[in-house]
């Protein structure tokens, strides 16, 4: 039921359309869209000689944001990127600061509307030394769960990514070891990253990318679905609307994907409405 659910909700959304940042010129990728709709981030480019860093933007209406600037405590010398914020203020991103000493790249902090405080490296949720890694991340919307990446980098882009759970009990954050099991219909050859993750964690929507023999990799922006939020996903659907070089989606309060698509070598933020109920 769960599979036709999600081969069901991929048609539910819309032609996208761009989303304006007022204010700012320049590469937006990874957009997150906070749970009550009115602020958006996003991070710069991530290519290999960029300064990648986060940004955050107030919302005007659904294509329309005004720039706020920098996401100030949050950014450094290094790849700053995937920021995501619960309900509870909690912050996570991912950074490459400290990885060559610590082997770890998630991040939490503390979201006070403004800036992040508290900085924490989350070195419990780290895969292992190099060339394992974390790529992306989200938390849930209620802040007990972080849904990210595990990887195998080999250059020029990762040779392996699966998505992972991990928990947070009295504080901590730490795996969720037997979550491994939700996402069997999900984690496959191809590389599976950007989990996003409605409200009550029933829908995940995730990027799948797959090399293809001296073509372009395929990318698509996918969805599953499960009957309750502590079984197992679905085979998951591509989102039928959503074409072309297109990453990272991000669910809106009413069901709309934001994502990020690649158009005449920029990256522009899109949104894809959603014509289902939710």
């Amino acid at each position: 039921m769960s599979t036709l659910a999600a081969a069901a909700l991929a048609l539910c959304f819309g032609p996208p359309q761009p989303v304006s940042i007022e204010g700012y010129r320049g590469h937006a990728m990874e957009p997150f869209i906070t749970r009550d709709g009115a602020t958006l981030f996003f991070n710069s480019r991530n290519g290999p000689h960029d300064q990648t860093d986060m940004f955050w933007a107030e919302r005007i209406d659904d294509l329309r944001f005004r720039f706020r600037g920098p996401v100030t405590g949050g950014n450094s010398n290094a790849l700053d990127g995937v920021p995501s914020l619960s309900r509870d203020g909690t912050f996570a991103f991912i950074s490459t600061r400290a990885y060559e000493a610590q082997f770890a790249t998630i991040w939490t902090g503390r979201w006070d509307g403004r800036t992040i405080g508290a900085l924490r490296l989350e070195r419990a949720l780290a895969p292992g030394r190099p060339p394992q890694f974390n790529m992306d991340l989200e938390i849930s919307a209620d802040g007990a769960r972080l849904y990210f990446t595990d990887n195998v980098w080999a250059a020029p882009m990762p040779r392996t990514s699966d998505l992972r759970l991990a928990v947070r009990q009295n504080g901590q954050w730490r795996r969720a070891e037997p979550a491994d099991a939700w996402f069997t219909r999900i984690n496959t050859r191809a590389l599976e990253y950007a989990p996003a993750t409605s409200p009550d964690e029933r829908e995940l929507f995730f990027t799948r990318l797959t090399p293809r023999f001296l073509q372009p990799p395929r990318l698509e922006i996918m969805v599953a679905t499960r009957a309750r939020a502590d079984t197992a996903f679905s085979a998951p659907a591509r989102v039928a609307s959503i074409q072309g070089f297109v990453e990272a989606p991000s669910v809106a309060p009413d069901g709309a994907l934001y994502f990020h698509a690649k158009i005449d070598e920029m990256h522009l933020l899109m949104r894809a409405p959603r014509h289902c109920p939710l």
